[in-house]
């Protein structure tokens, strides 16, 4: 049988036993490329999950096996996606972790911080690289809010650098306000963006 993968093609004999192989190789591919993955199509047929056992069933009969990608616009309506369930799920985990500073903070309570700080490093992240995309205009529902929303970010990532110092001096009253009343309005306004900027449900990839 055969895979193909972009412009690759790759070659595997139809038998039970390299099908784990076969999938490692498909993931490293797609690695080394820095590619998005979304489903496969085996035989014209498309599947969209539990790989393996498929192929279990029907490897001895599998003549084509197709990678298909992600769009850049999948990948922008799926970072659209994360976001606004992360920001959803942190805004009231911020006024605890609040509330736990200005209690006396315990391991949790920093552990959790830090958790705070690698989701806010994603958002930031995941926007630059969104933001750069030619014609982004056309792929957003509203691209004006979207600029909002990049102003928020924008705010967001100007405050790190101040909470960074509180938390080296271990300043925790001022930990505990500058999540309260900084960070948590600024997820509260991007929460608020991001409502107009989810994919309508007939847009939204394939997971």
């Amino acid at each position: 049988m055969v895979i193909h993968l972009q412009d690759e093609v790759l070659e595997f004999d139809n038998d039970p036993k390299i099908i784990e192989q076969m999938l490692t190789t498909i993931n490293e591919k797609l690695d080394e490329k820095k590619l998005k993955f979304s489903h496969l199509i085996v035989d014209e047929t498309p599947i969209y999950g539990d790989y393996y056992n498929y192929f279990i069933e029907h490897i001895e009969n599998t003549k084509k096996i197709e990678v298909v990608l992600l769009t850049i616009t999948d990948l922008v309506n799926e970072s659209i996606i994360t976001a606004n369930d992360y920001i959803s799920n942190a805004i009231p985990l911020i006024t605890q972790l609040a509330e736990g500073f200005y209690q006396q903070p315990d391991k949790e309570t920093w552990t959790k911080l830090n958790d705070l700080f690698e989701g806010v490093q994603w958002i930031i992240e995941s926007l630059t690289q969104i933001d750069t995309i030619k014609n982004l205009s056309n792929m957003v529902n509203d691209y004006e809010t979207w600029n909002e929303y990049v102003q928020g970010v924008s705010k967001l990532s100007a405050i790190i650098p101040e909470l960074e110092s509180a938390i080296i001096a271990k300043d925790i009253i001022l930990i505990g306000d500058m999540l309260l009343y900084e960070i948590k309005p600024i997820f509260k306004s991007m929460f608020d963006k991001l409502q107009f900027l989810l994919p309508r449900l007939e847009e939204d990839s394939v997971s």
